[in-house]
């Protein structure tokens, strides 16, 4: 039996990147078809699918996993007679199944833990692999009404931290951000998901640097509701995937390395230009001869192919460079004589 989620979203695409601090329009929505044609033609495609049984197990964080759920919807009808089985849980709880042997894939939006890969190791005797499967940042989300222009990383800092070691000061109400309006008398209002996602910790860590949160904060469970819940107060501001933009909230423009405000675009993400990029990865367990779950191995080849990545293109979510994609087979690799097919 079948065993697997779909879960629906709004994601965002094609908002442009700005020079100077300007207030971003509302997001678009997902990609037409072709934008994401354009975008993945240059990927190999996935062909020749072989026989397959058996069961691929997945777990981990919830934005990472909404990707799987797509793949996954497709890569059964390849495989109608393969078991998948997967589930969000959390890339905490994808790594401890990693090491115990229970899972297959552990997709997430951070990099690997030294100390994940230290008790891999000594369980197995070499590292896990991981690869880039699609791009997304971390986007700070406003109401559509607040005119925001734009924020540095220390003015981020400040928002959110209790020592603002960036020296942002400490902002209360929005005109000490440079609101103006009606809005800028108004005390913001800040959100953030709890710190079983990925994102609490990036965020403490590369914007905060390690500073504790403020004590004043409304948290949110999953990143749906965090942008639900900044849509819904003009005094808002929240943090989460780039992915998860509805029509009532915008991104702010953050400040670049060169000075410039840049909003999470295709191109600022693959250039490395937006300051807060999350790529999304996979873990697994490939030994150093090559064996693997040969399902696993199959998922994977789909999900990096150009179907696969076209497929999360028209949902919004961008998809990897050739390059990448290259890298991503590279390390998935072919089944070993040994194993046939």
């Amino acid at each position: 039996m079948k065993r697997f989620a779909l879960i629906g979203l709004v994601l965002v695409a094609g908002i442009t990147a700005r020079t100077e601090p300007e207030a971003a329009s509302a997001p678009g929505g997902p990609f037409d078809e072709n934008t994401a044609i354009e975008l993945t033609a240059g990927l190999t495609q996935y062909e020749n699918p072989p026989s397959l049984a058996g069961k691929v197990t997945s777990v981990g964080g919830g934005t990472s996993a909404i990707l799987v759920n797509r793949w996954a919807a497709e890569f059964a009808q390849i495989y109608p007679g393969l078991q998948l089985d997967l589930h969000g849980g959390g890339s905490v709880s994808g790594l401890d199944g990693l090491v115990a042997g229970t899972v297959d894939l552990v997709p997430l939006n951070r990099p690997l833990p030294a100390a994940d890969i230290a008790r891999f190791k000594a369980k197995f005797g070499y590292e896990p692999t991981v690869i880039v499967v699609a791009q997304d940042a971390a986007a700070v989300y406003v109401n559509l009404h607040n005119p925001l222009a734009g924020l540095t990383l220390a003015q981020l800092d400040a928002i959110y931290s209790r020592d603002a070691r960036r020296g942002g000061g400490r902002p209360e109400f929005w005109h000490e951000l440079g609101v103006t309006g009606p809005l800028a008398q108004a005390q913001i209002s800040r959100v953030v998901l709890s710190r079983v996602h990925s994102e609490h910790l990036d965020f403490q860590q590369v914007v905060m640097r390690g500073a504790e949160y403020q004590f004043h904060l409304r948290t949110e469970v999953v990143p749906s509701s965090l942008v639900q819940a900044v849509g819904a107060d003009d005094a808002a501001v929240g943090f989460a995937s780039m992915m998860f933009a509805t029509a009532r909230t915008r991104f702010v423009p953050l400040q670049a390395a060169d000075g410039t405000y840049v909003l999470p675009t295709y191109e600022n993400i693959v250039s490395g230009k937006y300051p807060l990029i999350r790529p999304v990865r996979v873990v697994f367990n490939r030994k150093p001869d090559g064996t693997m779950n040969p399902a696993a191995r199959e998922f994977l080849r789909f999900a990096v192919s150009r179907r696969g990545q076209r497929i999360i293109s028209l949902a919004g979510t961008f998809p990897i460079t050739v390059d990448q994609q290259q890298e991503a087979l590279r390390l998935v690799g072919e089944a070993p004589p040994a194993a046939g097919r």
